[in-house]
């Protein structure tokens, strides 16, 4: 759990709601029967900021019987600036264990980040 703090702070991620920052991706999920317990967003990354660029990442994985992200590739992608940090998010993103009574799901996740950008308002 400590290693995962660390990973958030070094990278610029956030824990979803723990974070004011108004510049960050929105997430939508794809059907899953596997329930997160933790679920990373992506900071927006700093150039795209400055540079006002937008975009849209799908990220597809596999979840494994303990609940971690396994086999994390980007399916879809507007911007490559966006692919690592959805990366990277989902590798550190968890799901509730799978009970020995329950079977695995065959089929893939995906999670879409949308990076949109707040309007600036003038005074």
């Amino acid at each position: 759990m400590h290693s995962l703090a660390l990973l958030v702070l070094l990278t610029g991620m956030s824990v979803l709601g723990e974070s004011a920052d108004t510049d960050r991706a929105r997430i939508i999920d794809s059907d899953t029967d596997r329930t997160p317990l933790q679920t990373v967003v992506p900071a927006y990354p700093e150039k795209a900021r400055r540079d006002r660029i937008e975009g849209e990442v799908q990220v597809c994985f596999d979840i494994d019987r303990a609940g971690r992200t396994r086999r994390v590739a980007v399916r879809r992608s507007t911007h490559r600036i966006f692919e690592r940090p959805s990366i990277q998010a989902v590798k550190a993103s968890t799901f509730r264990p799978l009970d020995d009574d329950q079977a695995l799901q065959a089929i893939k996740s995906c999670r879409t980040f949308v990076f949109e950008l707040q309007p600036v308002e003038r005074s």
